[in-house]
């Protein structure tokens, strides 16, 4: 084999191989939708750790057990509405900091989390 016809192979393969990846990680995978992502608090937190607040949280408040309902008290509250994943991200997070001005807090295995970011937290567990 000659190498060109190699290297032009291997550079087929992996750019198939990527797109791939950045087909399944947008369009497959529910961790990066807005409402069941935090955007704050996941700069200090990995997805398992936000998975198990997720959960303390509906065992805390069990009447908040489903993801129709914590989808419904988001929208109420005014976090995300918008389609555009960067763009509803953003708002969940203006509502994050309006419940922290509002002492709209919780304590949840030691991490001090609004409401809003609770609600996620959750959203991201039933996911």
């Amino acid at each position: 084999m000659i190498r060109r016809s190699f290297i032009g192979k291997v550079s087929v393969a992996a750019a198939v191989v990527a797109t791939g990846g950045v087909v399944k990680w947008r369009f497959f995978a529910p961790r990066k939708l807005a409402l069941a992502f935090p955007l704050v608090l996941s700069a200090f937190c990995d997805e398992a750790t936000l998975r198990e607040v997720g959960r303390k949280y509906l065992a805390q408040v069990p009447a908040e057990g489903s993801a129709s309902i914590l989808v419904s008290r988001l929208a109420a509250e005014g976090a995300p509405r918008a389609a555009d994943v960067i763009e509803g991200a953003g708002e969940a997070a203006n509502q994050a900091e309006q419940d922290f001005q509002a002492q709209k807090i919780l304590v949840i295995d030691g991490w001090v989390i609004s409401r809003t970011e609770a609600r996620q937290c959750a959203l991201l567990a039933l996911s």
